[in-house]
Order: C-alpha cells, then structure tokens, then sequence
C-alpha cells in the first residue's frame, strides 16, 4: 500500500530507521494562519484582491437597488402594491421552478427567500 517513508512524509511524522527507532527530525512546523505561503504566484494574490474588490461593489450596488425599490414601494397606491405583490410572486415561483433542475448550495436558497420574503413584507408593510 504506502511506503512508511511515504507515509511520514504525508502525515508529518518521522519515519522509523531500519532497526524500529524514529529518526529525531521534527516534523514540519504548520504556518501561520494569517501567513501567505511561500511560492504563492503574485498574480493569483492579485486575482483575489480583485475578486474581493468586486463583491464589495456588487454588495453596494445591491443595496443601493434594494433602497430604490422599497422606496418605489412606498409610493405605490394599495392596489398597485398588491398587484405588485401578485406579480412578485409568480415570477418568483417561476425563478424557484427553473432552479429545481440545478443543484444549487443551501445558501443560494437561503439568501434567496430571504430577500422575498422582505420585498413582501415591504410590499405589504407600506
């Protein structure tokens, strides 16, 4: 199956010597948590700088239309608000049907009836 010296090598532990004693080398200090790792390309660092700038914008840019859309709500007259909310849902249950045949982490269902689940209460609150 595995070498022993393979297998050492792979668990951090020392590997013994012929004569059943382990050799007295450490095994590898683990890094920091908070260290970048030796060898790391510049360019995957640079990568993720800009991924990371990106969902900052998207995050504010998302906020920004979630305000102007429960503003929009507010200066819906009753029955506007409620035809809107008939709306809101149909297409929502339309979203939901398209999304039953992708496998998709618990965390986009999550988030996503989370935000239903507040355009309806600003649709009805107002």
């Amino acid at each position: 199956m595995f070498k022993i010296p393979m297998l050492g090598k792979m668990l951090g532990t020392p590997a013994p010597e012929a004569g059943g004693k382990a050799r007295a080398e450490p095994p590898p200090a683990p890094s920091a948590a908070g260290a970048p790792r030796k060898g790391m390309p510049e360019q995957l660092a640079q990568n993720l700088k800009t991924q990371g700038d990106a969902m900052i914008q998207y995050g504010a840019r998302l906020l920004v239309m979630r305000e102007m859309l429960c503003a929009m709500a507010v200066a819906l007259p009753p029955d506007a608000r409620a035809s809107a909310q008939r709306q809101f849902r149909q297409r929502i249950d339309q979203l939901l049907s398209l999304t039953d045949d992708h496998v998709l982490p618990a965390e986009f269902h999550t988030a996503l009836l989370a935000e239903v689940n507040y355009y309806l209460g600003e649709l009805k609150q107002r």
